[in-house]
């Protein structure tokens, strides 16, 4: 079988061809310092990545869920905190008012309780990112409404606008974690506000507050106080998910940069092995190809 001058040199730069590419995407790869830059440097490989980038992209979103519904619970915790700080200052001056010693200021606690309900329902309208905390899922308008009485007693109502419903948080896959404490649940629906009206009330009228107004503002203090461990449990399962979803994260990271990533000592050698091939190529070209390209041409048209 003849071999035509033509054929040599069409394999010899079809295999110059070839090496070159090859030290192209080395380099490409060093640069980058990834592996696989389109798909065609590793088909199979690629489509992992696509498969890992989805996934973290995920895990991200999930993160990013996670503190959104932490951050709703820390202002839904120090609201609950406030109120307890309120409940406790409204025993302090109950039990003031039962001492026989302000049988004459009791108009002036009365004021005191009164500055008291007033900071409570605005803590029980605690706002977090434009929505209301204790509304469950009506939280685009106030969950506590006061409204004065034309006729008296009490000389106010105050109303929940909010449902017990919960507002849930995606955290994982098929994983969902509420992250709301509803104000039926925080502070009984009303009754905490309806025994705040009724102490301060009886003292404007002069009135002492009974034993059961007593145990009524201490039951009040109890639900606000479950209601904070609620919130805690809730914490403890943020945190969990957290830590999970950080682990995941760290995994699918290390698994891409296994499929992505340039091995940079191997593919270093690789493209001085291939530098090494194309130099030695065109050594041996220049001495078995005509020495010029006008022979080239004549000899491809003999």
């Amino acid at each position: 079988m003849r071999i035509t001058q033509t054929q040599i040199v069409s394999d010899f730069l079809y295999n110059l061809n070839n090496t070159q590419n090859r030290i192209s995407q080395l380099q490409t790869q060093l640069s980058t310092g990834q592996r696989v830059n389109v798909p065609s440097d590793d088909p199979e490989a690629a489509d992992m990545i696509l498969r890992l980038n989805v996934s973290i992209g995920r895990n991200e979103q999930f993160t990013q869920n996670v503190g959104a519904a932490q951050s709703m619970l820390s202002t839904t915790t120090n609201a609950l905190d406030g109120v307890q700080q309120l409940l406790s200052q409204l025993q302090v001056v109950m039990a003031e008012a039962g001492d026989g010693a302000h049988a004459t200021s009791l108009g002036t606690l009365g004021d005191t309780v009164d500055g008291i309900l007033s900071q409570a329902v605005g803590l029980a309208n605690t706002e977090f990112e434009g929505k209301y905390v204790f509304g469950g899922t009506q939280t685009q308008a106030p969950p506590y409404v006061l409204t004065p009485n034309a006729a008296p007693p009490p000389s106010e109502t105050v109303t929940y606008n909010g449902n017990g419903a919960g507002i849930d948080y995606p955290v994982g896959e098929g994983l969902t974690q509420q992250a709301n404490v509803t104000g039926q649940a925080a502070f009984g629906g009303t009754s905490l506000f309806d025994t705040i009206i009724r102490v301060r009330d009886e003292l404007k009228a002069g009135t002492v507050p009974t034993a059961a107004d007593q145990t009524a503002v201490q039951n009040a203090l109890n639900t606000v106080l479950n209601a904070a461990g609620s919130a805690g449990t809730i914490q403890q399962s943020l945190d969990a998910a957290t830590a999970q979803l950080t682990q995941q994260h760290t995994q699918l990271l290390a698994l891409r940069s296994a499929q992505q990533d340039t091995d940079v000592a191997s593919a270093t050698l690789n493209l001085t092995q291939e530098q090494t091939t194309l130099q030695a190529a065109l050594a041996v070209g220049a001495k078995i190809l005509p020495m010029s390209l006008v022979n080239f041409l004549s000899s491809t048209t003999s």
